[in-house]
């Protein structure tokens, strides 16, 4: 009880970082690459691309970085865990549960991203791609979402380190027309 006190205390002082609650949020990325990404959306104009939302620890890095704008977080996910480890499981509410502070940034794009992509009309400074790591998965949300970036654009690819099927799509195609990249043990950036 004391506990819960003296976090409302912090919460109405200001006191708490706006993370504390996503650094609760099971997730597979690092608190660098977290850190990164809200970096990459605090700085690049326009709007950002998660593909691969999972519980939203990610997500709510993402929209910190948005946050008292009027940018947009479009966050594509089936939400059903279709490609996760932890087997399938519908996690929806639990996204939304823990991405309710960000909800006047974030955009629920619930379905696969090849087909979300195709009634998609907007453009991106940013992009985060953490969806299927199979080449053939990658490959189509590159291929279905690669239009819709601006000139300039940052993209990032989760699970670079290991993942072979992320690794290959890079360096076919994104190294390529890469104007500057650079990575952390496990997530690959470009500006392209």
């Amino acid at each position: 009880m004391i506990a819960k006190i003296k976090r409302g205390i912090k919460n109405v002082l200001g006191l708490t970082s706006p993370f504390e609650k996503a650094d609760s949020i099971f997730t597979h990325t690092t608190q660098p690459e977290r850190k990164l990404l809200f970096e990459f959306a605090k700085k690049t104009k326009g709007d950002v691309l998660e593909i691969g939302s999972y519980l939203g620890a990610s997500s709510c890095y993402i929209a910190e970085g948005l946050y008292n704008t009027d940018r947009k977080l479009y966050c594509v996910d089936t939400w059903q865990n279709h490609a996760m480890t932890e087997g399938q499981k519908d996690t929806f509410a639990s996204f939304n549960s823990n991405t309710k502070r960000y909800s006047n940034n974030i955009v629920k794009l619930r379905g696969f991203s090849g087909d979300v992509s195709k009634t998609a009309n907007h453009r991106f400074g940013f992009g985060f791609f953490d969806g299927d790591h199979s080449y053939e998965g990658v490959k189509i949300d590159w291929d279905s979402w690669k239009d819709k970036f601006e000139p300039g654009a940052l993209i990032c690819f989760h699970d670079y380190g290991w993942a072979e099927g992320v690794q290959k799509l890079v360096a076919e195609e994104i190294k390529p027309i890469a104007k500057e990249h650079g990575e952390l043990p496990n997530l690959f950036w470009a500006r392209i």
